[in-house]
């Protein structure tokens, strides 16, 4: 217990000196920080629930002026998807899932046959071959490339819409 007293107190003594000494660095950067202006920015306020109580606007609702009843929704917040069953709609996003893994499949292997195509056009010999078939080929799978991209865009964000986060019932909050 002594010696871990007595080490305690020499390394807190160790401490003690060495910030006595202050390197030339950190007289200068004391002395600069004296010549600067004080700032006068303002601490945050934070708001508490008192506050929220205290506020005259209600917040977040919207009433008629004249009956007194909220407002409806706009239109914006309402979800393009029709009411379901949670079964249908379990199986409207796993067809979704699918169709999207499907589409990427086929964008993965158009990607690799254009590569290939590709490689096949810079290594043919015959220019007659090359400029006459191949590169018909190439253009007609950059094509169908092309297609099938714009198909995955459609999969997913038609997935996108049967995301749970998307699917909120306007009426409850």
């Amino acid at each position: 217990m002594k010696s871990l007293l007595m080490i305690a107190l020499l390394s807190w003594g160790a401490l003690a000196g060495a910030s006595a000494q202050e390197s030339d660095l950190v007289k200068a950067a004391n002395a600069a920080k004296a010549k600067r202006p004080a700032t006068t920015t303002k601490k945050p306020k934070v708001i508490t629930n008192a506050d929220v109580k205290k506020a005259k606007s209600q917040l977040g609702t919207t009433t008629s002026s004249t009956t007194g009843e909220q407002a409806p929704p706009p239109a914006a917040a309402k979800s393009t998807v029709p009411a379901m069953s949670p079964d249908q709609l379990f199986r409207a996003r796993r067809d979704a899932e699918d169709r999207v893994a499907k589409n990427e499949k086929k964008v993965a292997e158009l990607e690799k046959s254009l590569d290939l195509i590709e490689q096949a056009f810079y290594s043919e010999n015959d220019p007659t071959y090359r400029d006459d078939v191949i590169q018909k080929r190439f253009e007609q799978t950059k094509r169908q490339l092309t297609d099938a991209r714009k198909e995955l865009a459609d999969a997913r964000d038609a997935l996108a819409v049967l995301q749970p986060s998307q699917l909120r019932n306007p009426a409850t909050p």
